[in-house]
């Protein structure tokens, strides 16, 4: 199935990674970030100064307690840092020279049932999030659809194509694990004219997907094969590179212990692929690589990243990408024209001024302008008619883009799905 996006738009921006190859970088300090995890009320299950195995349980879900979030690196529980409400800002991991991880018993051929038991116990099961709200799933809930992200449009994002030759006996575990995990519809998306290797299983189907930004965004593709109803059913999406993971931890009872991200943007001597830890302290990356000590530093991309400075200066769960910007500009006309670093991360917000570049840019089946209103107003009800339920931040991260006004559409858009998640509760 070849599915070709009409609107988009892909950003120009120099520092793009050269190469293929990666190498590992290591940090002396990691964290876990509340940011990552909308809708969970975290529980601390460890003492500061405790020392920790990469792999064990630090923080669990109070309603859902199945649900934990393990250490990314062996070492000591550092500072938790918490914001407004007492809510989660970042809990940190000083590492030693231990090396320490968690292991945990993998059946021969694990069942649905053993696999789902297996992403709890080891902390890969919130690499499943879901459609509507963006959410980590259930422990005890069905998707009616499962895709496989493997296609990557962020600006200045990895190719997921040499990662996963890199890791192929790994995805096709990992692939093979989803396949047993639920009976729902499976798919894999990616973009048009590559190939990989699948696994065993026959279950999957295969959607190539072609064109601009947002091509590679999971919101386009459940859009195109399995939208979002009113049913109150949900779609699950997941990352080719939690894939690799959770074939590690079908094949060895360890988790992958890196990701593969592109150290990227016009603020970085040698873009490049680099290895390091889930959740790495991004100052210790990039120390050395930046061409300007003023530059700003983004863990993901510059559309739908956030800014690492302080308590939130680390890898984000879902990023595949540390960008270095110079700093801001100011007096450009055109907003989309204008260099990159005018984006949502640094604009002031202002009036909703319709352009046609909204119309260029927006997720598909999208009325852009009228949505935008809504999300302007908190206007629940409106915004779900106008398809908000398909949709997470990173789906109007382009719209931002454009805006003149630089509004933080996708912060808007989550206080209007948190709402309509109390109604539908």
């Amino acid at each position: 199935m070849r599915i070709e996006m009409t609107g988009g738009l892909d950003v120009p921006i120099a520092g793009a990674p050269v190469g293929d190859n990666f190498h590992s970088i290591s940090v002396t300090s990691a964290a876990i970030l509340g940011r990552d995890f909308p809708g969970v009320k975290f529980e601390l299950l460890a003492e500061q100064g405790q020392p920790v195995k990469a792999g064990e349980a630090l923080l669990c879900d109070r309603r859902h307690p199945a649900i934990v979030f393990t250490s990314p690196i062996s070492g000591t529980l550092g500072s938790v840092n918490r914001g407004a409400r007492r809510a989660l800002v970042s809990l940190t991991v000083i590492a030693d020279d231990t090396d320490s991880v968690v292991a945990v018993d993998v059946p021969d051929k694990p069942t649905g049932a053993q696999i789902r038991r297996l992403m709890l116990e080891s902390g890969l099961w919130p690499s499943l999030r879901t459609r509507p709200f963006g959410y980590i799933p259930d422990p005890g809930s069905e998707p009616k659809a499962l895709l496989v992200t493997a296609i990557d449009t962020e600006p200045l994002a990895p190719d997921p194509v040499p990662i996963i030759a890199a890791h192929a006996a790994e995805f096709c575990r990992g692939m093979d694990a989803l396949a047993e995990l639920t009976q729902s519809p499976l798919y894999l998306c990616r973009a048009n004219n590559t190939d990989f290797p699948l696994g065993e299983s026959k279950r999957w189907r295969v959607a190539e997907f072609g064109g601009p930004h947002p091509a590679g965004l999971a919101g386009a593709h459940i859009h195109r094969l399995c939208p979002i109803s009113f049913d109150g059913a949900q779609v699950w999406h997941v990352g080719y590179q939690d894939v690799i993971a959770l074939g590690c931890l079908v094949a060895t009872g360890r988790s992958w212990s890196q990701r593969v991200v592109s150290l990227a943007g016009p603020g970085i001597r040698r873009p490049r692929l680099i290895a390091v830890a889930p959740g790495a302290a991004i100052d210790e990356v990039v120390e050395g690589e930046l061409n300007d000590d003023g530059a700003r530093l983004i863990s993901g991309s510059l559309l739908s990243g956030h800014a690492a400075f302080g308590t939130e200066a680390y890898l984000g769960r879902y990023h595949r990408q540390i960008t270095a910007l110079p700093e801001a500009q100011r007096g450009h006309p055109a907003a989309w024209r204008r260099a990159v670093i005018d984006t949502a991360l640094g604009g002031e917000p202002g009036p909703l001024i319709p352009t046609g570049d909204f119309e260029r840019v927006a997720p598909p089946g999208i009325l852009p302008v009228p949505l935008l209103r809504a999300l302007l107003v908190g206007d629940i009800d409106r915004a779900r008619d106008l398809g908000a339920l398909e949709l997470i931040e990173e789906d109007l991260m382009l719209l931002s883009y454009v805006c003149p006004s630089k509004t933080d559409y996708g912060l808007l858009l989550r206080r209007v799905l948190e709402q309509l998640h109390q109604e539908a509760a």
